[in-house]
């Protein structure tokens, strides 16, 4: 960090230069402290200016093309740079034509909802006039949708017991249901149910337990903490089998955050550890808790990948990159246009040419949406790769003449660093050009920690972890994890084999719901 200059020797450095006649020198360290100042104000502007877009401003970066066109009017002719002239003709980018959004007007209510009919009968069934009996020529149908509150019900299971009397050999009794943990009370609904609640609708579990209490069940938060614990133990085979299939990946994407942690040996009683989560083809997605943000964990983990590892350039990958050379890094292009759209909202008109680029790029990704990868591939030849390469042009001549400390800077640098892996989409239509779908998949984490604010142990961030891994795969892939972790839970509580672990999968498992197909465990030889 720059610091303040010592003003009363700076003052006596310069009268000493004045007085030995070494007015040259004395300019030049003047300009030099100026210009570091001057760097230093431009770096603290911009992190004010984030941090308060961040607390105050709008939170999406989508710019209209009257947006950009207003900011590219600004630069005026004088300060458009020379690749904006015509000197290449881009190919005009088919519109893409929107679909109609649907109305705000009601919605018809689903089929699969239970119906209950109420007749409400007539008030006269004779013929005021003539006496005689009116039939039945109709109805005029009102509906209601209503709402029942979720209750609690007891499964009381009575296992027969039978002796003879006669000889008083013994007494004969049926083996006990098996469960997930002997001892408690939680059956696999209500199991699914807390798991569901705090980590995908992210209600802490000291609201969870007011909402039981209000049905009429206190359970002390204490006992739902057990209760968690117990699932996501039960849950790990399913865990690791996740992690494996998501390193299989051709496309492994892969991003980062924090979460507190409780802590006693830290300072302040609270850490922060960190959550990784890896999305292998939109497929599967794996979450992985460390302690802290070492890297080494995370190269670990993918010390036996092998295929493209798409990331938003985080340090720590530059070894993984460096060890395997099987391991093809991917760029993020919706993190590298973030740089210059924070560089836009700073006040650089500048930024709104790669920004217009961008809006160009993709738009061709919209246009490209349900075609084959090799239609994709095409698209993006025609259309975005001699974008990028005036992408390219223009970040090279900009940076020349930008000061190494401006947010539009900062911008390029991040693209000129990793330019091969940012534009090596254009060559395969398989590959994305963003990293959009780990970001989703961690706004589950970044929901939960504004609710629960922290986990208890690191012990407990791991169970978040296989919890969160269970529910984004169902999401990945259709699933209702209620239903899912429900029917799972219940199978595994019986004698389940290891060797049949792949068919609990959500892809697996949804795959035999849609064909029809229940898996059911092998029942035990008779006696």
């Amino acid at each position: 960090m720059l610091k303040p200059p010592d003003t009363i020797a700076l003052v006596a450095r310069l009268r000493v230069l004045v007085a030995q006649g070494r007015t040259e020198e004395m300019f030049a360290e003047l300009v030099a402290l100026l210009t570091q100042m001057s760097q230093k104000n431009v770096e603290l502007q911009l992190r004010l200016m984030k941090m308060l877009k961040q607390t105050y401003g709008r939170k999406s970066e989508k710019l209209s093309a009257a947006q950009l066109s207003m900011f590219l009017d600004r630069l005026g002719e004088s300060q458009a740079p020379a690749e904006l002239a015509p000197d290449l003709v881009l190919p005009e980018i088919p519109v893409v034509a929107k679909t109609k959004k649907k109305g705000h007007g009601r919605r018809p209510l689903p089929e699969n909802i239970p119906t209950e009919t109420t007749v409400i009968p007539a008030p006269l069934k004779d013929c005021p006039h003539c006496g005689k009996p009116m039939p039945v020529i109709g109805h005029d149908c009102k509906r209601t949708l209503e709402y029942v509150p979720g209750f609690f019900k007891i499964l009381e299971t009575l296992i027969e017991k039978r002796a003879c009397s006669p000889c008083g050999k013994g007494v004969f009794a049926a083996p006990a249901p098996e469960k997930l943990c002997d001892g408690s009370l939680v059956g696999p609904g209500l199991l699914s149910h807390v798991i569901v609640s705090k980590f995908k609708d992210s209600i802490p579990l000291y609201r969870l337990s007011g909402i039981y209490k209000r049905s009429g069940v206190e359970l002390p938060v204490s006992t739902l903490a057990d209760w968690v614990r117990i699932g996501t133990d039960a849950l790990e085979p399913l865990y690791e089998e996740i992690k494996r299939q998501a390193k299989l990946a051709f496309i492994l994407a892969t991003d980062d955050t924090g979460l507190k942690v409780l802590d006693r040996d830290s300072p302040h009683g609270i850490k922060k550890g960190h959550v990784w989560v890896y999305v292998g083809d939109s497929r599967w997605v794996a979450f992985l808790y460390t302690p802290d943000w070492k890297s080494e964990p995370m190269q670990e983990f993918l010390d036996d990948r092998e295929g493209y590892l798409l990331h938003d350039g985080y340090a720590g990958y530059a070894a993984v990159h460096a060890k395997h050379s099987m391991i093809i890094e991917l760029g993020c292009n919706a993190h590298f246009r973030r740089g210059f759209v924070d560089a836009l909202d700073a006040g650089d008109s500048r930024a709104a040419v790669p920004l217009e680029i961008f809006q160009q790029v993709f738009q061709v990704e919209e246009l490209a949406k349900g075609k084959t990868h090799e239609e994709r591939r095409a698209l993006r030849q025609q259309y975005s790769k001699p974008r990028m390469e005036r992408l390219g042009k223009w970040m090279a001549e900009t940076l020349n003449i930008e000061p190494p400390q401006s947010g539009l800077a900062k911008a390029i640098k991040y693209g000129v660093n990793r330019w091969a892996a940012l534009t090596r989409f254009l060559d395969d239509g398989r590959l994305p050009i963003d990293n959009n779908v780990s970001e989703r998949a961690l706004k589950a984490v970044a929901l939960g920690r504004k609710n629960y604010l922290f986990a208890g142990s690191d012990e407990g961030a791991k169970r978040a972890a296989i919890a969160y891994t269970l529910i984004g795969t169902c999401a990945l892939c259709g699933v209702e994890p209620s239903e899912y972790l429900r029917d799972v839970l219940t199978k595994l509580s019986g004698s389940w084999p290891q060797s049949r672990i792949s068919e609990l999968l959500p892809p697996n498992w949804a795959t035999a719901r849609a064909a029809g197909v229940a898996s059911e465990a092998p029942s035990a030889p008779a006696a």
